[in-house]
């Protein structure tokens, strides 16, 4: 089918990774996601060469997020085509991103996310493909670990996006990436030498997003100290994620080994064998229960699992936390247990991406909030007061996307006119604020730090000052 050298070498690329990463086995039965990009174009050809090598049962699946319009439509019809021409069976399913976003407070790259990998999930599981195979490729994983980095990672972000993975911890369907070795460049030259067109996504131009800050903005500067800094990246990927592999195998024994039981309502483990450990292992091993009774590691900080860790190690006094998600860790008598008793659970959980500027409910806690951004000629009084429920920030400090949720375990901030960093426990003990009156209050968070305590302080960074250029008021209004 594909005679040239260069094409033969992309292939044999490919080949590689796969034979590397034991991506794909005779007989087995793949689901390939194309929405009509050059990535997921390439893939779909990859994935027929890996049909004819592998002898593997393929079917194209399309998602239609409901985003774009008639460019939706015209790529969803695109990809039924490339599909048909292959004769090949094809699923097309349209969803709801918006209204997942509503609901679960999220961004929109989250929604679409979440909604993708549940449909993708959900058409395997009643078809019985075995293997979801996606478009990812080296330029993709270089922009994620630097996404990592901005919003805060640990070893296993370093790793970045894995050849092979399973879809979530208990569920054996897995995801592949064949192209996670090639570039965008390879890519393109790929589909133009085999004469394949595909669509454009206008979203990829969208600034607004953060891959496409890092994409079109950050990287580029970054390869004016480091032309090659994309290799460079995925190849901190590959050392990571062979050190990552070999600490989670000795975690993953650890576990085992400190196991008493396990069932969908509790983990309990022996905190007596974790003592026994180091540091780093016993990190793993509260990360991978967690996500054992949780399904993901969505909102659990590195300062949770921190202090969780220390507890154990450093004293023998009973501690408990509560996690986002209604999730509930106790350590006492020897033992760690994590449930999701609800009953123990004294709030629920919420959290909500703020784009722009703008009118938002909390219905969570009875809120409206009203965030403007002044005009740039906007000068506040010497004598001006700020209230506890209306607020103004420096707007170059307080940056969009912006995050309202609950108090979280862990929470610290440094309050307004103080030098010092402080707990919120610690704030809400000075300042007399009623325990029955805490877990109804809510943070604003910029950049992953709390900015303000809303009715209550704002951060000392996020105030305005004779520097200030932009200015950003923020107006809680509570619901009766």
């Amino acid at each position: 089918m594909i005679t040239t050298e260069q094409k033969q070498l992309f292939l044999k690329k490919v080949a590689q990774t796969c034979q590397e990463f034991q991506l794909v086995r005779p007989k087995q039965s793949v689901l390939c996601a194309v929405s009509g990009g050059p990535d997921s174009v390439c893939l779909f050809y990859i994935c027929q060469y890996l049909k004819d090598k592998y002898d593997i049962q393929l079917a194209i699946a399309h998602v239609h997020h409901g985003l774009r319009g008639e460019n939706a439509d015209r790529d969803a019809d695109f990809v039924q085509n490339l599909a048909q021409k292959a004769c090949l069976p094809f699923f097309l399913e349209q969803v709801n991103v918006l209204s997942y976003q509503q609901t679960h407070g999220c961004s929109l790259e989250e929604a679409a996310r979440d909604m993708r990998y549940q449909t993708l999930t959900k058409i395997c599981t009643k078809f019985g493909y075995q293997s979801i195979a996606l478009g990812h490729h080296a330029d993709d994983n270089a922009e994620q670990i630097l996404m990592n980095i901005i919003r805060g990672t640990g070893s296993k972000g370093l790793s970045g996006i894995v050849p092979k993975r399973n879809i979530s911890e208990t569920h054996p369907i897995q995801i592949i990436r064949p192209l996670i070795h090639v570039y965008r460049d390879e890519i393109v030259s790929f589909l133009k030498q085999i004469s394949q067109g595909w669509m454009v996504d206008e979203t990829n131009e969208n600034v607004n997003f953060l891959r496409n800050r890092v994409r079109h903005h950050l990287i580029p500067i970054l390869q004016t100290y480091n032309p090659g800094i994309t290799l460079s990246l995925n190849r901190l990927a590959d050392i990571q994620r062979v050190d990552t592999h070999w600490q989670e195998t000795v975690a993953e024994k650890k576990f085992l080994d400190a196991l008493i039981h396990m069932d969908d309502n509790q983990i309990v483990l022996n905190s007596n064998k974790l003592k026994q450990t180091h540091l780093a292992v016993i990190r793993s091993v509260f990360r991978k229960a967690i996500c054992r009774f949780k399904g993901n590691l969505r909102r659990i900080s590195h300062e949770h699992v921190n202090k969780l860790s220390h507890w154990l190690v450093s004293s023998d006094k009973p501690r408990d936390m509560y996690l986002p998600d209604k999730v509930f860790v106790k350590i006492a008598n020897s033992q760690v247990k994590i449930s999701g008793n609800l009953e123990q659970i004294p709030f629920n959980t919420f959290r909500y991406q703020i784009e722009k500027p703008g009118k938002i409910e909390i219905p969570d806690c009875n809120m409206i909030l009203q965030l403007d951004l002044l005009p740039e000629n906007f000068v506040i009084s010497k004598n001006y007061k700020f209230f506890d429920n209306h607020v103004f920030f420096d707007a170059d400090v307080v940056l969009f996307p912006l995050i309202i949720r609950n108090i979280e375990a862990g929470d610290r901030f440094q309050p307004y006119g103080m030098n010092g960093h402080q707990k919120l426990k610690k704030f809400f003990i000075n300042q007399k604020v009623p325990r029955s009156k805490r877990s109804q209050v809510a943070v604003l968070i910029s950049q992953n730090k709390i900015v303000w305590v809303i009715g209550y302080r704002i951060a000392q960074a996020a105030s305005i000052n004779r520097s200030t250029k932009r200015v950003l008021e923020c107006r809680c209004t509570i619901i009766n």
